[in-house]
């Protein structure tokens, strides 16, 4: 149940939503709103296509979401194109992000043929052994950040697991997924095993309550990750959850300082901030704090603010006047707060039209700040400092995310030691965010549920099934006299 796109105020019959380009601010497409009674048809057209689905030999699975993947590359710079549009983000990340999209499918093609149980130790005269079922239609919500990327990171596993998916793409970045799903049964994926049912709130939460959904994979921010936890609790669904992040960065005065100025800049500024698992909070020791912070400061004004599509663009807009107006009011009563902007601090070029928030620095930033607390998700790092290792974990540990986190220091025995401490489910030591699909991913406290990735993924997709045959001989012993 893809619908593509309309240009800006056609009418089909169905309520719509229309799509601005936050470079520009105008419109450009209108994609449907689906109702939920459109909704309870596409789980229901799943139900049956998952059925012809999971009865495919993986093998045959297998090959299939590989030729898709080979589509998604060969298309990846279409696809990137339609991201750009919809979100602003650098047409050269989209690039990568696209790409990466496509790995996803080769990696998961490589395990749909190779999804075991286990062999279970039991007494003498059974056999016990465990098999993995699919869940059967599978919903996918999607973000607005990285579209085509996150689509195929949550879809391919559910796939290579025999579900159906139905996807619900964000109503600011639908485009992707309707091409995506077109590239699939381009592939040979068989009609109806992946749907993408555009919409807003709404249609999410309708797909979320659906009883014909067995597992729901949402991606977002805690409110709406917690009213889908409560929609899905009546059928008892499967959840994974990947919601907020407020990811500090450590750096210790003995780290390569080099290295971590540039983390530093790259983790709070690749697409606008708007990464979940961004480096929002620099945390660092203060007997280099004025050095360390005045080489970020100096690198963030030397970042180039422009047009997604010109090159030599660092980073583009945010993505809506909604997600605009927010950091710039967080940027307000910081500063109103007591929190100084050592460079940037609001709008770039607020008279010029799109959705541009200058990179930010800011110190004298107290852990009690809403801006050192909640998720920004724009160009925004905020400073605050330490002296030991434990003052470091406190306020690596303060608020209630803890998604992904950053560490730098040459000191090995101290870099396990912070792996430790630390309330996250990402701990990076001297790196900037790595993901693949085989490495876990998921966040402690009200970060998230479950994981996306590797094995966690397969989990969060499949059914044990515990099967226990008596394979003795003779007749069966009875504890009971005479029975």
């Amino acid at each position: 149940m893809h619908h593509r796109p309309t240009a800006p105020h056609t009418t089909s019959g169905h309520p719509t939503i229309r799509l601005v380009d936050p470079a520009t601010e105008e419109a450009f497409a209108e994609v449907v709103n689906h109702t939920p009674a459109q909704c309870d048809s596409a789980v229901k057209a799943s139900a049956a296509a998952q059925r012809v689905w999971a009865a495919l030999p993986g093998e045959t699975r297998s090959t299939l979401i590989w030729k898709w993947g080979e589509l998604v590359e060969s298309h990846h710079e279409e696809i990137a194109a339609l991201d750009v549009r919809c979100t602003g983000k650098n047409r050269p990340d989209a690039l990568v992000e696209t790409r990466r999209a496509a790995r996803h499918a080769r990696y998961w093609a490589g395990r749909a043929d190779k999804l075991f149980g286990q062999q279970l130790a039991d007494v003498p005269g059974r056999l016990s052994y465990s098999v993995l079922e699919p869940l059967g239609v599978y919903v996918v919500v999607l973000p607005w950040n990285a579209p085509a990327h996150a689509f195929m990171a949550r879809v391919t596993p559910a796939l290579a697991c025999g579900n159906a998916v139905v996807v619900k793409p964000s109503e600011l970045s639908p485009l992707s997924a309707v091409r995506l799903a077109e590239l699939a049964e381009e592939a040979g994926i068989p009609a109806g095993v992946i749907q993408v049912v555009t919409g807003d709130g709404a249609t999410g939460a309708a797909l979320s309550a659906h009883p014909g959904v067995a597992g729901v994979s949402f991606t977002g921010s805690v409110p709406t990750g917690r009213a889908v936890a409560h929609a899905a609790a009546d059928t008892f669904k499967k959840l994974t959850l990947e919601m907020g992040g407020k990811s500090p960065i450590v750096v210790f005065d003995d780290a390569d300082l080099d290295s971590a100025a540039r983390a530093a800049v790259l983790g709070v500024l690749v697409n606008a901030g708007q990464i979940c698992a961004a480096s929002s909070r620099l945390i660092v020791h203060a007997d280099i704090a004025g050095e360390f912070v005045d080489e970020v400061r100096a690198r963030m004004t030397r970042v180039t603010v422009g047009n997604p599509t010109t090159k030599g663009t660092m980073v583009g807009p945010l993505v809506s006047r909604g997600q605009y107006d927010k950091v710039l009011d967080m940027l307000r009563e910081a500063q109103a707060d007591g929190a100084r902007a050592l460079t940037g601090g609001g709008a770039h070029e607020p008279q010029a039209p799109g959705f541009y928030v200058q990179p930010t620095l800011l110190d004298r930033v107290r852990p009690d700040m809403r801006i050192a607390r909640e998720e920004v998700f724009g160009p925004v790092l905020t400073v605050q400092t330490f002296t030991t290792e434990t003052e470091a974990a406190e306020l690596a540990n303060t608020g209630e995310l803890g998604l992904s986190s950053y560490v730098w220091t040459r000191d090995m025995g101290r870099m396990i030691r912070m792996t430790q401490a630390i309330e996250a489910g990402v701990v990076h030591g001297n790196t900037p965010l790595v993901m693949d699909s085989a490495l876990p991913f998921g966040g402690f406290k009200e970060s998230g549920l479950g994981g996306a990735y590797g094995e966690d993924a397969v989990a969060g997709c499949t059914r044990t099934k515990r099967v226990t045959l008596r394979v003795a001989d003779g007749p069966l012993a009875s504890p009971w006299p005479g029975i």
